[in-house]
């Protein structure tokens, strides 16, 4: 009996409750790409409370955009080098470092390792340039081949002809290229340093000589610009 009277009075209970309808939302309002795009105004109040702080931006804002189109500088002009006279230029027909007016260049690229003068009881009629086997040898000067082929103690020998009658003579080479009468240039290659003959070492025997006698080709190459 009692449940039956319970679930009476709660029938009762819940039909006297009534179910409200629920409010219908009010749709969201459009917005067009117009309106989307358009500026905002800030309120006068607003401008009005900070117009050093706008002034600034927009200076910045302009300040930068200068810097981003500014166009790009020119480059500086380079001024050249300048040129040492005393600095050989490099001659053509495969020649080494000429002399600025062309005419003499260093027969040999290495160091002097032997000077004129007297040597072990007899003359040594020229200076040595040691760089090292196959180094290039270069005319002087401008001549006349007129001796290429081995000559004893001087081993594998050129011997070059010049306008001024001197004559300038390579000695213990490798290798020769040039012949007898070949007319060469200066700073045209005429051999390879070698160690033929009677030499100690691979090295450039140089000599100069005048009405067949040999000088210091010290001094003579200092000269004709030339310093070894």
């Amino acid at each position: 009996m009692l449940p039956g009277v319970l679930l009476a009075a709660a029938g009762t209970a819940f039909a006297g409750l009534a179910v409200m309808p629920t409010a219908a939302a009010e749709p969201a309002p459009r917005v067009t790409v117009a309106q989307a795009l358009a500026p905002v105004e800030l309120p006068t109040m607003q401008l009005a409370a900070a117009p050093s702080a706008n002034v600034a931006l927009m200076d910045a804002l302009q300040k930068g955009s200068d810097i981003a189109n500014a166009p790009a500088p020119l480059p500086a002009a380079v001024e050249p080098a300048p040129v040492d006279p005393r600095v050989p230029v490099k001659a053509s027909r495969d020649r080494s470092a000429a002399a600025p007016d062309g005419d003499y260049v260093r027969p040999g690229t290495g160091r002097m390792t032997s000077g004129y003068g007297r040597r072990w009881g007899r003359l040594h009629a020229g200076i040595d340039l040691a760089a090292g086997t196959g180094s290039p040898i270069r005319a002087v000067a401008g001549g006349t081949v007129i001796a290429a082929g081995n000559e004893g103690g001087y081993g594998n020998c050129v011997r070059i002809q010049h306008a001024d009658g001197s004559v300038s003579l390579y000695g213990h080479m490798s290798s020769l290229m040039v012949r007898k009468g070949a007319k060469v240039g200066a700073g045209d290659q005429i051999g390879r340093e070698g160690n033929t003959g009677q030499s100690t070492g691979p090295h450039l025997h140089f000599e100069i000589r005048i009405n067949d006698v040999p000088i210091n080709p010290v001094p003579w190459l200092a000269k004709h610009g030339i310093n070894v």
